[in-house]
């Protein structure tokens, strides 16, 4: 249910008379005219500079603090900790005492809070933003430590008129020496970094019920599979896929020419006409039409069972190679990315 656009549900006892008389004379914040609501006081740290509004809006210029004074690094007294905060609804799913939640009445001291802040954009030179912001966890991501930017609201939108890259690993830049761009620790950076796609905050393995249609003999149960999986490469898995196909075509061809031969061979055993020992006996079913003898028939089966054995051969070879090259994480043209993961 959408919520009213004007809430003074959580005004303080002043707020609410000062409303009133807002109401009285047509004082209602229209045109961005100044609006009556809660705004809790930022407990400020001593070595913190805010600048705040009139709408329960904050920028906090200070050390790496995700939440009350005792957090982040600037709790330790860490230094190379600078941080930027943008806060905008401080509170704003605080909980009261009847049970309703809104930013809580004006004059509330109150701290940041990644759970319950509206909106916020979160700039720290030193930070863990993975476990400040509460979010899953991921194989082979960056330590904590590191420089960070932590975007929190309801939605958020990122839109470009042209193009939208998102990119990891050092700037393609001259003039940063042997080994490039380095991080904002100042050490060395060796890694290509990874990009995830996590819907719903949740990467654990899950658990399914798997039962294999071309193994009869394998039984059926419960697996574990990775929720966070590598996202395949197109054109990879298009060549995969082609291989694929072409395989198959292959054992369809081979398959065809079997069949014939076997009609052949078994029209001929058919109509075969030998010497008993009560004189000529036939396979009455059929009768010879112009079909060679049975002898001659023999010679070309045996050559094409040859050839055809050759061909599994070196068709059952091409199978190993695709799956070498597409189905192997050491293959030249793997089918999943190495750093690009979606649940």
């Amino acid at each position: 249910m959408a919520k009213k656009i004007i809430d003074q549900s959580h005004l303080c006892k002043d707020q609410l008379e000062q409303a009133e008389k807002n109401k009285k004379f047509g004082k209602t914040g229209i045109a961005q005219g100044r609006t009556i609501e809660p705004e809790p006081f930022y407990e400020k740290g001593q070595a913190e500079k805010i600048i705040s509004g009139f709408n329960n809006n904050f920028m906090i210029l200070g050390q790496d603090r995700p939440g009350h004074k005792f957090t982040g690094g600037g709790a330790k007294g860490a230094t190379q900790s600078g941080r930027i905060d943008l806060i905008a609804g401080m509170g704003a799913t605080f909980r009261h005492k009847n049970g309703t939640y809104g930013p809580p009445c004006s004059g509330t001291i109150m701290n940041p809070n990644f759970a319950m802040d509206a909106a916020r954009v979160y700039i720290s030179q030193r930070s863990d933003l993975d476990r400040y912001m509460g979010l899953a966890k991921v194989d082979g991501q960056a330590p904590p430590g590191r420089s960070g930017i932590g975007l929190k609201a309801d939605v958020i939108r990122i839109h470009a008129r042209q193009d939208i890259k998102i990119v990891t690993g050092r700037a393609r830049v001259r003039g940063t020496g042997k080994d490039g761009e380095r991080l904002s620790t100042g050490g060395k950076n060796d890694v290509v970094g990874t990009i995830s796609f996590i819907a719903g905050n949740y990467t654990d393995a899950d658990k399914g019920f798997i039962m294999s249609a071309y193994d009869p003999k394998k039984l059926p149960g419960i697996k574990r599979r990775k929720k966070l999986q590598p996202i395949p490469k197109g054109d990879n898995l298009a060549e995969c896929l082609e291989d694929i196909i072409d395989a198959i075509a292959q054992l369809q061809s081979q398959a065809a020419q079997n069949t014939g031969y076997i009609r052949e061979m078994s029209f001929q055993l058919m109509t075969h006409i030998h010497t008993g020992a009560t004189g000529p006996v036939s396979t009455p079913l059929i009768i010879n039409k112009g079909w060679p003898p049975l002898k001659p028939i023999g010679p070309k089966v045996f050559t094409q069972a040859a050839i055809t054995s050759g061909a599994g051969k070196m068709l059952g070879r091409n199978i190993d190679s695709l799956k070498l090259n597409h189905l192997s994480k050491l293959g030249s043209n793997y089918i999943n990315s190495k750093h690009v993961f979606t649940t």
